[in-house]
């Protein structure tokens, strides 16, 4: 589904789709299902371009990093793009120019890779299911925040860890 920039008129143009995204890959590689976005806002000409208003909104399943359970994380994420046809510019972008442009050589703006692009912008690098989320036991692997276990997990400072056999030995002695 594409919008054409070439055949705007005057006021611009309305979108206000629901679209199903797939193959997505969430933070740590892992496979998303398909996903319903809802994508919105109005595209109007500007100079040689267009300035095209949006959000997006839907449900992503993701992975826990902690206990690596699957939990809905919501995505909701207003932007506002310009619209080129080529990436020339008579002076050198700052970042922030550079990411609120949307290239598009043809003239014609696909809603399901921006719908893609919005959805990756809003993903969390590190999703978490719950702030106080315990996570899985480094010895057993149990979901800590389903049951507890019995394994007494000690302290040790890092630096000190090459010294452990040494102590063990003296402590067997």
């Amino acid at each position: 589904m594409f919008i054409d920039i070439n055949t705007l008129g005057p006021d611009g143009e309305g979108f206000d789709r629901s679209l199903h995204l797939r193959d997505l890959e969430g933070p740590s590689r892992e496979r998303i299902d398909d996903v319903e976005i809802h994508l919105s806002g109005t595209i109007v000409p500007a100079g040689s371009g267009a300035r095209l208003d949006g959000s997006v909104e839907g449900t992503v399943l993701l992975q826990c990093s902690r206990c690596l359970e699957m939990f809905p994380w919501k995505v909701a994420a207003r932007f506002d793009l310009a619209v080129r046809r080529t990436e020339e510019s008579a002076r050198p972008l700052t970042e922030d120019e550079a990411a609120s442009i949307l290239v598009a050589p043809e003239g014609r703006v696909g809603l399901e890779e921006l719908a893609t692009e919005q959805v990756y912008l809003n993903l969390p690098l590190k999703p978490v299911c719950t702030p106080g989320c315990r996570g899985l036991c480094p010895t057993c692997g149990i979901n800590k925040n389903l049951s507890t276990c019995s394994c007494t997990t000690e302290v040790v400072d890092p630096r000190l860890a090459p010294l452990l056999p040494f102590r063990k030995k003296l402590s067997g002695s």
